[in-house]
């Protein structure tokens, strides 16, 4: 007979196993001196490394601190093809401490794959035996990936991470209970990792969102230990906060910086709240309108990392303000949430563009594959949120998992969203949908660049500056013929998120012949009714293993940015990423809404329901000419319609 897993909080196999040199005798026997601190950091260098030196420089950071004797800072150091350190070889597994403003090799092996549990629980053990103290630190540093890609990426290793079953696995194997676990990565401030890490720990102090290369500032924290070694982890934790949003400040990186201070022991309370509210959205999954509700609120939502085609799909929102926007479709659970919520985040810090950041994120599914659902079950917190996943998705998951047998949620079979459009006699351009209303998520345009001589459509850029009124499903558009420039030049924003402060815009570039990602965001008055751009700096997004690009680069006197545009040929269909338009950077970029010139653009609708699934209207001409706008119905090309 098969077995079958039951989820309870998170499942999580727990074995010790070592593949290190056997540890020395530790000095357990003897107590440890008041005031003592071991701080152990797990060190994946991978390309932040190899081609950044970033993990050098915080190494560097540490080492100029007057320590003294009773604050022990150990390193293993992994993960990278290159190290930048004298002494940290890229072809062995090492440990070194810190004596004497350097770096003394204290342990050395064969090279092991620093994605693996073996390897960071045998670190654990043996920094904990070998230097017994009052309090212990464990700091996970490396690019993170969130509840399902977890954290250090070994480049050496075909970019294998950790994933919150093997960091489970490994504190569990170390033995100790540690006052502090911190993530110097991305994307790890998640219920997911702190429900994992939970039983091995006293407090976590991880960021929702990206993290600058630069990371932590070390050099503030450890000098803060030096001087109070009698400070407890949440007095340790709040400084690590506040030193790492000045140094953002410092980098020009505050605007989209978080990082919180979780307690760990309120962990368990929470993820029972959030049970309880998956248990009702499971439930809401049986009406349509509260499933449109749901969405919706799920879109308004904090979005962290990444959230476009090029980018890449993270799939983590802020878990607050997720109950904050389904409040009124859950009105029996998530206010618990919240509450126990605010219990469990000790202290945060956000930027301006992240203010409706919580302290904790949750997977959500804004772009689901059936081996991205199947990977989050091994992370999940409960059972009925599976089940709802399971509703808006369509995955099927293994016999393994038995979700609870509850009403049978709406299949997205039964619903079909239809839609007429047309050009109003005043002028604008109407959709009407008529059919399945309330299964419609979200109603966005793109807009195109009619370009004749190439035969090629010209994406400019996709985003939700339209007139809804969502009873009647009546939506008119609000084109005004201009659109956002960088320097003057044409970009092509796609929204990402947005909120009552800010929407939040990817733009594709290549920066010095390297293709990545501009974000900026348009922020909004005091009043709402009018706004400025700001420019945070380019991020390269996901890799195809889900590990999230740490380096946020701020435009500089001398970058070179070419601007990319998708264009598809009207003939073929074929699609191609063109370079349209290049300055070199001198002083401030400016990025304001410009009048389009003189042209023929295609506009069209695009209607996402609540299953993911998205059709198209039928795309009209806006030609704009000596400042006037006018509409044509269009058929065939090279009038016709781009592709979805």
């Amino acid at each position: 007979m098969k077995r079958k897993m039951v989820l309870a909080l998170v499942i999580l196999v727990l074995f010790a196993a070592g593949c290190q040199p056997k540890t020395p005798a530790s000095a357990a026997g003897t107590p440890p001196e008041s005031g003592s601190w071991t701080v152990l950091i797990y060190l994946c260098g991978s390309d932040l490394e190899s081609q950044g030196a970033k993990a050098s420089q915080n190494l560097a950071e540490l080492a100029a601190v007057d320590k003294p004797d009773g604050i022990n800072v150990l390193v293993q150091a992994g993960g990278a093809s290159d190290w930048h350190t004298e002494g940290f070889k890229s072809e062995r597994s090492q440990r070194f401490l810190l004596e004497d403003h350097d770096w003394t090799l204290v342990d050395e092996g064969p090279l092991l794959n620093m994605g693996e549990a073996d390897t960071l629980g045998d670190f654990l053990a043996y920094g904990t035996e070998r230097y017994p103290a009052e309090r212990t630190m464990a700091l996970i540093w490396n690019h993170g990936g969130g509840s399902v890609a977890g954290a250090a990426f070994d480049e050496l290793f075909d970019g294998d991470s950790l994933t919150l079953p093997e960091l489970s696995q490994a504190f569990a194997a170390s033995g100790t209970k540690f006052d502090l676990i911190g993530f110097d990565c991305c994307l790890m401030a998640s219920l997911e990792t702190a429900a994992a890490l939970a039983p091995h720990g006293g407090y976590m102090a991880a960021s929702e969102e990206y993290e600058p290369g630069g990371g932590w500032d070390y050099g503030a924290f450890l000098a803060y230990l030096g001087a109070n070694p009698e400070c407890t982890p949440v007095d340790l934790g709040k400084v690590i906060c506040d030193s790492y949003y000045a140094k953002c400040l410092d980098a020009k990186s505050g605007a989209m910086a978080t990082l919180s201070l979780i307690d760990l022991s309120s962990v368990p309370a929470l993820t029972a709240a959030f049970d309880a509210m998956a248990k009702e959205m499971s439930a809401s999954a049986v009406d349509i309108s509260a499933l449109q509700a749901f969405a919706q609120g799920a879109r308004q939502a904090e979005h962290f990392g990444g959230n476009t085609e090029e980018e890449g799909f993270t799939n983590m929102v802020d878990l607050g303000d997720l109950a904050r926007q389904t409040e009124a479709v859950l009105p029996d659970t998530a206010a618990g949430v919240t509450a126990a919520l605010e219990q469990a985040v000790v202290y945060q810090i956000t930027g301006e563009s992240r203010q409706g950041s919580s302290g904790l994120s949750v997977f959500y599914p804004l772009a689901s594959s059936t081996a991205l659902c199947d990977a989050y079950a091994k992370a999940a917190t409960s059972s009925h949120y599976l089940r709802y996943i399971q509703a808006v998705t369509g995955w099927s998951p293994s016999e393994e998992l038995a979700l609870p047998n509850e009403q049978p949620c709406v299949q997205a079979v039964d619903y079909a969203v239809a839609s007429e459009s047309y050009i109003t006699p005043d002028g604008y351009y109407a959709l009407h949908i008529n059919s399945d209303l309330d299964a419609v998520e979200a109603v966005e345009f793109s807009l195109y660049y009619m370009d004749y001589r190439s035969g090629r459509y010209v994406l400019l850029g996709m985003d939700n500056d339209i007139d809804a009124n969502w009873t009647s499903g009546l939506f008119l558009d609000n084109f005004r013929g201009v659109w956002p420039t960088l320097n003057g030049l044409y970009c092509a924003p796609t929204l990402i998120s947005g909120d009552e402060n800010t929407n939040l815009y990817s733009i594709p570039i290549k920066l010095n012949g390297k293709k990545t990602n501009l974000r900026a965001a348009y922020v909004w008055d005091e009043n709402g009714e009018n706004g400025h751009y700001e420019i945070y700096g380019a991020w390269d997004g996901l890799s195809s293993g889900g590990m999230s690009s740490r380096e946020v680069t701020p435009l500089k006197d001398g970058d070179r940015v070419e601007l990319l545009f998708s264009l598809t040929n009207w003939e073929t269909g074929e699609d191609e990423l063109y370079a349209m338009g290049a300055f070199t950077v001198q002083g401030d970029v400016v990025m304001e809404e410009s009048e389009l010139v003189d042209g023929d653009y295609l506009y069209q609708y695009r209607i996402t329901d609540v299953f993911g699934r998205v059709t198209t209207s039928p795309a009209i001409i806006m030609e704009c000419k000596e400042g006037e706008i006018f509409l044509y119905e269009t058929a065939d090309p090279p009038s016709g319609e781009p592709g979805n």
